[in-house]
């Protein structure tokens, strides 16, 4: 085999492997298939330039569920999960070591053999969406092909939890065509951008607010008639936007004159809507201890940067 297995002392040394190379994680922002990253957005993390990603509480959970997940599936295909594959550990390609995999769990293939060559992938999922088995979401399915191009194995299973209520896995097939186009966009990009520090191109809006926080003074672009219709075209919106506000607005008021001092309104024994205060809140008056205490303020003022605004003309 031309993969080595690592098995770091602890989660702190795993995160330190994981940055040597592109995970299974990261390769559908690679390829342009992650609707939650962009190529540069990554290129940007993996080069410094931004913070790595904060654990949020649907990252930790879905990190502790992974047990879960993977008894479910066993349960359901009846099939072993291998105990030993829970944990921090990698399968690193021997010859480009910047392909870098770590699964959530292995298997063993049914009806065969217990050796390494008859393992299987499991990778787990929790999300808050209803999942078609049939039509998977693609930074899912590109992240358990990378799994098994890199361990070299041939059979690998998708299983998630939905909104803690369902539970569902399909059954996926290593493609190695898919994965030899999969390797190649991994290789130019570690090798390119990475090492070559090349910037990939920047293909939304947060892209640019991260490349360019601040506008240049006085700079001005011509566009082409393409920008010229977006413009005339997000003006009628913005227009026909306006009128349904002020239609909105004109027929809340009318509701809100029917209430008087109630706290709701029905029609038929059903409430239509309520309208009530919230409870009371106690606020801190700024500008007031400013201007009462100008000294001891100035200690907790500090200079915020300000941010990009946009406005059509």
């Amino acid at each position: 085999m031309s993969v080595t297995v690592i098995k770091p002392k602890d989660r702190t040394e795993w995160l330190e492997h994981r940055k040597g190379g592109v995970g299974s994680s990261e390769v559908a922002t690679i390829l342009g298939l992650n609707p939650f990253e962009t190529p540069y957005q990554l290129w940007r993390r993996k080069k410094g330039l931004d913070a790595p990603k904060d654990e949020t509480f649907a990252m930790k959970a879905g990190h502790y569920l992974e047990d879960a997940v993977s008894r479910f599936w066993a349960d359901e295909t009846g099939r072993e999960v291998i105990k030993s594959s829970a944990g921090d550990w990698l399968f690193v390609n021997s010859e480009k070591a910047f392909m870098r995999v770590s699964p959530d769990r292995t298997f063993w293939l049914p009806n065969m053999p217990k050796n390494n060559a008859n393992k299987g992938i499991l990778e787990c999922k929790t999300t808050q969406k209803e999942i078609d088995p049939d039509d998977l979401p693609k930074h899912w399915f590109c992240q358990v092909q990378y799994q098994l191009g890199v361990s070299e194995y041939e059979q690998g299973s998708l299983a998630w939890l939905s909104a803690g209520r369902t539970f569902d896995y399909k059954d996926i097939a290593f493609v190695p065509d898919f994965f030899g186009w999969m390797s190649e966009e991994v290789e130019r990009f570690w090798i390119d951008n990475i090492i070559g520090g090349q910037e990939p191109e920047a293909t939304n809006a947060t892209d640019i607010l991260k490349k360019y926080a601040r506008h240049t003074d006085g700079k001005i672009i011509e566009v082409s008639e393409d920008e010229v219709e977006w413009c005339r075209e997000l003006k009628g919106i913005k227009d026909e936007l306006k009128a349904l506000e002020e239609k909105k607005e004109a027929i809340e008021s009318n509701l809100k004159i029917c209430f008087g001092d109630a706290e709701a309104i029905s029609y038929g024994g059903s409430t239509l809507a309520t309208w009530k205060a919230t409870k009371d809140s106690k606020k801190f008056d700024s500008k007031k201890f400013c201007k009462e205490n100008p000294e001891i303020a100035t200690q907790y003022t500090f200079t915020q940067q300000g941010s990009r605004r946009f406005l059509l003309k």
